[in-house]
């Protein structure tokens, strides 16, 4: 082996004039701290990717003219603060990109109505949409983000499309090797609203963190009259969290039967606390062989990961609250690219797979029933010391008018560990792409199918769950055959086939079909139409089979050269629906529950039936126009401008009539609307500083928030919006990311024989709209119109990196959040509970200063929750890793 001039796949990159016999792949000197020549030629605008192209010179390249695109080049991303990142996290480092907890967010759309994709293969999360398959960034030639602006061939939703470019083999042998090793300060906890309890609070440590990086690349030689090559890469992580767990009790020294502090912060005594540690991984890897024999290029890969990992539940015995989760995902990607003078073509077949296992964290939780009780049961043979202390009927209890550990909300779960879901997917895909040149045409036509399967197997421990509101009553809930339906009689004495497990198959189809025109009527000017024809079937009952997408675009590249580009263009977009829809649209769990209470017995079937199909129901759509101009100055600046704008003329979402696109009745519909404007500009002295900066501004209001919302997580299309009153809903939304800055600095240079490397990342945003809601039988309704709350703080962070390389070895340090901010990113915003109280109506065109006036409709003033307005959610707190690069 040759040592190589390239530097630590963690920091920044630039282009370095490498010594005699060294060799480097594009990132050259990862820090770039060597002075280097000016370049002797302009770089090729083939692609458009390049940092002094803005437009691809050749039409008949696959980029499209008009995109809202960012490129985030490897050799560019690793000269940040980034650590160890995987594309999914930096991905909002494109222009124009918010993040809403899900993911990044692209014109006012939630986080999961993106499309992920590996070298052009879908590697979406089979039942959100999310991103599944996370690749490290040292595997990466970069990442392609498109905000918007798609021509007919684009595969997109309604958000943006990220492209995750892996890297190729390299003329020579090449190998490089990275360790992380990182920590990170314990998160801030949630406060505790004035007058709750809970008996067990939880809190998470994450521990050290460490990630070794391996990433070989190079020639195999000659092979069937070609050139073949390899590349290949692991990169195992290690993290170890501890979960401590503090339960207590009321006092009650004074003896008047109110609990010590009530109804301010009650006082407590602790009983004990519980402390467990485990130590998760995450393995990527990648395995790719390649053969280039002039006009054909074949390329194999693998992809994925191996994890496990665990979660918790906090109002829980140690033995009942922790299930670990095993999963495996990964793509399988066979690509076949012709490039003739006038003719392009592409051939690719993929498959994705995602396994997903559930266990017991405790193996003496797997094999015994777990218990959900309003109450600490008297008898808890995993936790005798809790039981004991929280027993009111014990003769040494010391609070004799107030119950010791009562259980106000929610339930305290022991015993098992419950439901267990295992999630096993497959998507095998087919695409194909054709394009030719016909004079001042580029004809392009194309097809793709998309055929994903996700089954789910959920089971409890031993076979059932327990449910009991106060001691001697107990409810027992089990699977059961659908197929028993019938013969589940109305009594737990009747025959019932009882299941160990319930097993459900989710199957959604995509198919696409395009042909589009791309006219140079002069030199640098490109007209470009298109055609899309989309397919998206949900199981056998919701069908979308005519979904037509006409886009269109103009794009003139003013300098020449593929240095400029000015545009514009409008189009339709469909969204894509996961096959995590399927327990909305298709079938749940059938389950039934056996209630004992003395000599009181009785049974509920719920046969797990899926949301009513309304007839007429009509795909989501969005119609979007998008305008900008875009510069590149060889060697020194690039400016982009653009202005973006969408409208999602029907959402679709559960309601009293079923699954519908709502508004279709008269009532308020599921719309969304969304613009953004963004600049950034780019600077690049090559020998020593490079600075990008942008700055967005956004504005998203509607009804509709999409298969996410911060406040319910992934609702898979089946929130209470229009469950039973929609009023209040038109609004600023989620997403509305309002005012955004961020400035990207790096500078290099040497001390002696060292070289030295800092680079920062600073961004300002402002906080989520604020909303005011209401819980009680008609489920959450919004009380104020959405947003009238204000906003969240203005969210601000710092992240910093040093690096120094001293013969051949770089030492890197980077620091996320440098001043430690914790900022408020979500809190609690229900306003009143009225489920055991009476009804709050939603005040329709009210204010946020009507509050105070506020009433039941008894006439008597609402009751406030002390939780209204408690931060549930904060930014990560500061992080520090340390890493060395060794490249040979």
């Amino acid at each position: 082996m040759r040592f190589r001039c390239a530097l630590f796949a963690g920091l920044l990159a630039g282009r370095a004039a490498c010594p005699p016999g060294a060799y480097a792949d594009d990132l050259r000197d990862t820090f770039g701290l060597g002075k280097q020549p000016p370049p002797t030629e302009l770089p090729s605008c083939s692609d458009g990717l390049a940092f002094n192209c803005a437009i691809a010179i050749d039409p008949l390249d696959g980029a499209t003219p008009y995109a809202l695109s960012t490129w985030l080049p490897r050799g560019y991303l690793v000269r940040l603060p980034v650590a160890d990142a995987t594309q999914d996290s930096v991905a909002l480092y494109a222009l124009g990109a918010n993040r809403d907890g899900a993911g990044p967010v692209f014109g006012g759309a939630s986080g999961l109505e993106n499309r992920w994709t590996i070298d052009g293969a879908p590697a979406d999360d089979l039942r959100t949409g999310g991103a599944d398959t996370r690749v490290p960034l040292a595997f990466l030639d970069g990442i392609l983000v498109t905000a918007g602006g798609f021509s007919a061939r684009d595969r997109a939703s309604t958000g943006g499309t990220i492209d995750a470019r892996l890297r190729r083999g390299t003329a020579h042998h090449e190998l490089s090797a990275d360790v992380w090793t990182s920590l990170t300060r314990t998160p801030r906890d949630r406060p505790i609203a004035s007058g709750s309890y809970v008996v067990r609070r939880l809190s998470v440590d994450p521990g050290p963190e460490a990630t070794a990086t391996l990433v070989a690349t190079g020639p195999l030689g000659p092979l069937f009259g070609g050139t073949a090559w390899y590349a290949a890469g692991i990169a195992p992580n290690l993290l170890s969290t501890e979960y401590a767990w503090r339960a207590a009790r009321v006092l009650d020294d004074d003896g008047n039967g109110v609990p010590d502090g009530f109804p301010g912060d009650i006082a407590l005594a602790t009983i004990e606390r519980t402390r467990t540690r485990t130590l998760d991984y995450v393995v990527p890897a990648m395995a790719r062989v390649g053969l280039d024999r002039g006009p054909h290029h074949l390329e194999l890969s693998l992809v994925g990961q191996a994890q496990r990992d665990s979660r918790f539940l906090a109002n829980a015995t140690l033995q009942a609250a922790g299930v670990d989760r095993q999963t495996i995902t990964g793509d399988a990607i066979a690509t076949w690219r012709g490039s003739w003078a006038d003719t392009h073509a592409r051939l690719q077949l993929t498959w994705h797979r995602s396994a997903h296992i559930e266990s017991a964290h405790d193996r003496s939780a797997a094999h015994i029933p777990q218990l959900l009780s309003a109450y600490v049961p008297a008898d808890l043979p995993e936790d005798r010391p809790l039981a004991a202390i929280c027993d009111d009927s014990a003769p040494s209890d010391p609070t004799k008018l107030v119950a010791n550990c009562p259980v106000p909300f929610g339930l305290f779960a022991s015993g098992g560990a419950g439901q267990l879901t295992d999630l096993v997917g497959d998507r095998p895909t087919v695409t194909a792409d054709l394009a030719h040149r016909s004079g001042n045409h580029v004809l392009r036509a194309g097809a793709t199918l998309e055929d994903t399967r996700l089954v789910t197997t959920s089971s409890f421990t031993a076979h059932e769950q327990q449910q009991s509101l106060f001691p001697g009553q107990l409810l027992h809930e089990r699977f059961f055959l659908e197929r028993s339906l019938d013969s589940c009689g109305p009594m737990p004495t009747d025959p019932c086939t009882y299941a160990s497990a319930s097993q459900l198959n989710y199957r959604t189809v995509y198919a696409a079909a395009y042909t589009e025109d791309t006219f140079s009527p002069a030199e640098g000017i490109s007209v470009d139409g298109g055609l899309r024809w989309e397919l998206m079937w949900v199981g056998s009952r919701l069908h979308f089979s005519h979904e037509i997408s006409p886009r269109v675009g103009i794009a003139w590249d003013v300098l020449g050269g593929g240095r400029s580009r000015v545009w514009a263009n409008l189009g339709t977009t469909f969204a894509m629906l996961p096959a995590g829809l399927g327990p909305t649209v298709i079938q749940r769990d059938p389950t039934v529950s056996d209630l004992a209470f003395g000599t009181i017995v009785g049974r509920s079937v719920d046969a797990g039936s899926a949301y009513r199909i309304v007839p007429g129901v009509e795909p989501i759509e969005q119609g979007e126009v998008t305008l900008g101009a875009e510069f590149a100055l060889v060697g020194a600046l690039r400016a982009t401008l653009w202005g973006q704008g969408k409208v999602l003329r029907r959402g679709l979402e559960t309601t009293s009539d079923g699954f519908d696109n709502p508004g279709r009745n008269g009532d308020i519909p599921a719309i969304r609307e969304s613009e953004v404007v963004a600049f950034s500009i780019e600077m690049r002295q090559r020998e020593a500083t490079t600075i990008r900066a942008g700055v967005t501004w956004g504005r998203t209001v509607g009804t509709w928030t999409g298969p996410f919302d911060p406040r319910q997580g992934g609702n898979l299309l089946a929130g209470p919006a229009w469950d039973e009153n929609a009023s209040n809903l038109y609004g600023p939304l989620p997403t509305d990311s309002g005012g955004r800055a961020f400035v990207e600095a790096e500078r290099r240079g040497t001390l002696g024989p060292v070289g030295l490397a800092v680079a920062t990342r600073l961004s300002v945003g402002s906080g989520r709209p604020r909303n005011v809601l209401a819980s009680g039988d008609e489920g959450i309704v919004e009380l104020l119109p959405r947003g009238s709350a204000g906003r969240n703080p203005v969210i601000a962070q710092a992240n910093l990196g040093l690096a120094g390389r001293w013969r051949g070895v770089t030492m890197t340090l980077d620091v996320q959040n440098v001043f430690d901010r914790r900022d408020i990113t979500n809190l609690d915003e229900v306003y009143a509970d009225t489920t055991v109280q009476p009804t709050v109506r939603p005040v329709e065109g009210g204010s946020y200063g009507d509050l105070v006036f506020l009433k039941d409709e008894t006439g008597r003033p609402a009751p406030r929750r002390t939780a209204f307005q408690l931060p549930t959610a904060f930014q990560t707190p500061l992080s520090i890793s340390l890493g060395i690069h060794k490249a040979f």
